[in-house]
């Protein structure tokens, strides 16, 4: 066991030094252009989808839940939503940057998410004209949860080690009890048991990806890292996996069949695609 707990320490320090850095750009885009971003998406209602998508993918975490904040005030679209929550990655793309011999993996879930991500807003935009709306929060009590973060750790630095301690704990757990059940089962009994080569690890990806924190990104990112879930798998995963807009819409959307809608919709363009990837990988 001791043996065991130094291997995982071992692997999982050697990535800290990244995930930091990578940590560091993340706060500093989020601290400089939340505010542009917002009103570029909510300006931009023919190119809503490719505008949401590219954006989309820019790794912070603050993005969805700007896009959850316009969807429910009526300044974006449906598909402008879906478009980023699909290219929105969370905590993989830290994690896939803090492995550079994953830099291969990371521009391909980006460019499948991009490209998915658009094709799927505009499509579902000239399926559905309008959506309901009824009595919401305002946008502002949206960013009430970052805004108090940021007014107790001012430095962006000091809020990215806090994000890169708790990543690492958390890859460091995952990390642990994966090699454990390998240890103590074998590589192919977790293999079996996650549904290995079969058209089942998307469909349980896709359901892993609706966790609303940053816990199925992190999962799914390591799993496939350690070899044991595909690329389909990874990238189904990674688009129900819309970091906190879908948590801001369950707490601050009244229009609950909606939300059903949104995360039905999500499903489907997760599972198709994963499937489809599974099959071609």
């Amino acid at each position: 066991m001791q043996d065991l707990l130094t291997d995982v320490l071992h692997d999982t320090l050697s990535m800290l030094p990244f995930l930091y850095a990578a940590y560091v750009f993340m706060e500093y885009l989020e601290h400089k252009s939340n505010d542009k971003m917002q009103r570029l998406l909510a300006g931009t209602r023919r190119f809503g989808p490719l505008v949401g998508s590219v954006l989309g993918i820019v790794p912070q975490c603050g993005f969805s839940v700007i896009a959850g904040g316009l969807y429910m005030n009526g300044s974006i679209t449906l598909g402008t939503l879906i478009a980023v929550f699909v290219s929105t990655s969370d905590e993989a793309i830290p994690i896939l940057i803090a492995q550079p011999n994953q830099l291969d993996v990371l521009l391909q879930v980006i460019a499948v998410k991009l490209v998915i991500g658009c094709i799927s807003g505009y499509l579902i935009d000239l399926l559905v004209k309008q959506h309901h709306m009824k009595e919401n929060h305002p946008l502002h009590d949206i960013h009430e949860h970052c805004d108090e973060e940021q007014k107790k750790h001012p430095s962006i630095f000091a809020i990215a080690f806090l994000h890169t301690l708790k990543i690492f704990l958390f890859i460091f757990c995952v990390n642990f009890i994966i090699s454990f059940i390998i240890h103590e089962f074998g590589e192919e009994a977790l293999a079996q048991f996650l549904g290995a080569g079969s058209f089942l690890q998307p469909l349980f990806a896709s359901l892993v990806g609706f966790i609303p924190n940053c816990a199925a990104s992190v999962i799914l990112s390591q799993l496939f890292i350690d070899g044991v879930v595909s690329f389909g798998a990874l990238t189904a995963g990674l688009i129900t996996s819309a970091g906190l807009g879908l948590l801001v819409l369950f707490k601050m959307y009244d229009n609950k069949k909606d939300i059903c809608r949104i995360l039905g919709i999500l499903f489907i363009i997760a599972l198709v695609t994963g499937s489809i990837l599974q099959i071609l990988s």
